[in-house]
């Protein structure tokens, strides 16, 4: 298997296990436990609430979705938020720690799902199952070489006339690249040390990547695999200073 794949597995594994609502939430003030999880849970209503405005203003969506796949959905945190305006939403996440505390905290929620899918597809799905394929501060932490495999995946499950809603970064904050470069010197220690140091500076034996596509780039891929673009909105959810952008495309209706 890839080996881009399996050390993203291994990231969002650990992280499950070691700080979860931190690692999908990353504000310093909360890590090593310290999210209220009403507080965490009302960030994730606060950001669908955001993107389920845009499409119903910019690409005709409706205000109730029958079926929507939150792609990379960690603890569940948009899930949840997606279930106040669908009858169904299936979160999907490569983490099975994240998998477990999200099916924890939806206890009892009638009309969800989580799947754990250790494959860089979703052949765990069936064409055309979804009428909203969702993802947010998720494909960002993948290379570009696995994120455009799952947007192809997001325009084959999604049904016909249904909609694609994903958030990707373009560019990273100014004068961000000594960070990067103290990451790639890190990740060349011997020994197991760059876990050691990772522990000592971050208080986890691991750190995810962020990495950073060109919007013609995606706008390419998902008018190849079908979809129409309707929406191109500013956005830096990657983090202050960053730039990039939600995206919205539509699968067209069959004829």
């Amino acid at each position: 298997m890839d080996p881009h794949f399996l050390k993203l597995k291994q990231v969002w594994e650990t992280l499950g296990d070691e700080d979860p609502l931190w690692a999908v939430v990353s504000r310093p003030d909360k890590r090593g436990g310290r999210w209220d999880l009403q507080e965490f849970l009302a960030t994730g209503v606060a950001d669908v609430e955001r993107f389920r405005l845009l499409l119903q203003r910019t690409a005709g969506a409706p205000d109730r979705f029958q079926h929507v796949l939150d792609f990379g959905c960690g603890v569940g945190r948009l899930s949840l938020a997606w279930s106040q305006h669908a009858e169904r939403v299936t979160g999907v996440d490569i983490s099975e720690p994240m998998v477990t505390q999200a099916r924890r905290i939806a206890e009892g929620r009638s009309g969800m799902t989580y799947v754990v899918n250790p494959r860089p597809d979703l052949s765990v799905f069936a064409d055309a199952s979804f009428d909203l394929c969702f993802s947010h501060i998720c494909l960002q932490h993948m290379p570009w070489d696995l994120a455009r495999g799952y947007l192809r995946e997001f325009a084959r499950v999604c049904a016909p006339g249904g909609w694609i809603a994903f958030q990707l970064p373009s560019a990273p904050a100014p004068g961000s690249g000594a960070a990067s470069l103290r990451q790639r010197l890190v990740d060349g220690l011997p020994f197991g040390l760059d876990r050691w140091y990772r522990r000592l500076r971050h208080g986890s034996s691991t750190v995810f990547e962020v990495f950073y596509t060109q919007p013609e780039v995606v706008l390419d891929t998902l008018r190849a695999a079908g979809a129409e673009p309707l929406l191109q909105e500013p956005d830096d959810s990657a983090g202050h200073g960053t730039s990039g952008f939600l995206y919205a495309f539509r699968k067209p209706a069959r004829a």
